[in-house]
Order: C-alpha cells, then structure tokens, then sequence
C-alpha cells in the first residue's frame, strides 16, 4: 500500500488534533521514515488473540484447528485466523500519544510505514482505516515479521536510517539498527537497555484514547 487512503475513523480526526498541538518528536533528516510496530505500540493488544477470540465467538471448535494451522508455524496461524476473523475495529483501543506522534511527523513530511508481526489481512485493513500509513510491511503466511526478521527487512529498505517505534524486548533487534528510537509503555528493563544504544529516543506512555 503506497497512497494515502481518507481518513474514516473519529480516532483519526481525534489524533490529528493531538497532532497539530504537540512538538516536534525528532530532530532527524525526514527522509527517515517512522516505522510504527503494531502490538502493543499502535494499538493496546495484540491483533492475533483478537482474531483468535472474534471467531471463538461463533466457532468453539477452531482451538483444534489453530492446533493444526500451527504445524505449518506462527506466520500460517496468523493468515488462518486472519482470512476468518470479524474484528470490530471501532471498538480497538488505540495510543493517542503514538498516532499523534504519526500525524505530526507525517505533516513535517516524514514517511509513516507500519512494521509488524501481525498478518497482513489484518494489518491492511487497519492501515485504510486510520488513513495516514504509507507502506505496510506484515507477516504474510510464511514468515513471521518479528524481532531478527524484522530489522533485517528494515536494514535492507531503508540503508540511509529509520525512526522506530516499539514496545517490547523483540524490538531490541530492530532498535539495534535504528537511527531514532520510540519507546511506547515498555518494561524498565527495556528502557534501560535502548538507551544504552545512545541513539536519538522519545518514550511514551501508551495513552488509551477514549
């Protein structure tokens, strides 16, 4: 996905109000894209048990299936519940303070791509919702878009330097090769170990928007 869908969505418009009051986040070339991890940074929660439980709903017996759908590895499990899901996206809680983050920088210029692990069914269907996400890379199936996987992709598409927004130990692989760091409600022991990288880092707190 290369072009700017419209927004649909109020948490949209309500982040692009947050974004047009706050400052500027990085002091960094705006040729460096913002990369924004999906679990746990852009949203609170984690889009694999919400696909999992919007079909345990309607299908008790797709525990035994997602037994099956395992065998294959997590990247096939996540493209099974993805094609099957109904998630009700009005109802995702979402950062306030990470998208208003995405919306100013996205208004300075800088490039907005969403890097996650969830599939990309799922992670498309965000993206056009919220309407300001450039590129979307995701688990596809067959490979799992996290941690080593992750910043190799990342290291490969963007040799001149990135932003990266995440959340948890996982994304200490990505953080490695980063040129700017957010940090998004993580543990201590992650705080600590980022800014021992002595890169550019912004932290936030996660804020659940209403």
């Amino acid at each position: 996905m290369n072009k700017m869908v419209a927004p649909t969505s109020e948490p949209f418009r309500q982040s692009r109000r947050l974004g047009e009051r706050a400052n500027a986040g990085f002091d960094l070339p705006v040729s460096m894209p913002l990369v924004l991890d999906l679990d746990g940074t852009l949203i609170a929660g984690d889009l694999l048990y919400a696909s999992f439980f919007s079909i345990l709903r309607r299908n008790p017996f797709v525990v035994f299936q997602c037994a099956a759908w395992l065998l294959n590895g997590r990247a096939a499990l996540k493209r099974q519940l993805a094609l099957r899901s109904r998630i009700d996206w009005d109802r995702l809680k979402l950062h306030q303070d990470v998208l208003a983050l995405a919306i100013r920088e996205k208004a300075a210029g800088r490039r907005i791509v969403l890097a996650t692990a969830a599939d990309a069914v799922l992670a498309e269907q965000l993206a056009s919702r919220l309407g300001f996400i450039d590129q979307v890379f995701a688990s596809d199936g067959e490979t799992n878009l996290k941690g080593s996987a992750k910043a190799k992709l990342l290291r490969q598409l963007f040799p001149a330097g990135f932003i990266y927004a995440g959340d948890s130990a996982a994304d200490l692989s990505v953080w490695r090769y980063a040129t700017g760091i957010v940090l998004v409600n993580a543990r201590r022991s992650v705080i600590e170990t980022a800014r021992a990288l002595k890169r550019p880092s912004l932290e936030l707190s996660g804020r659940v928007g209403t």
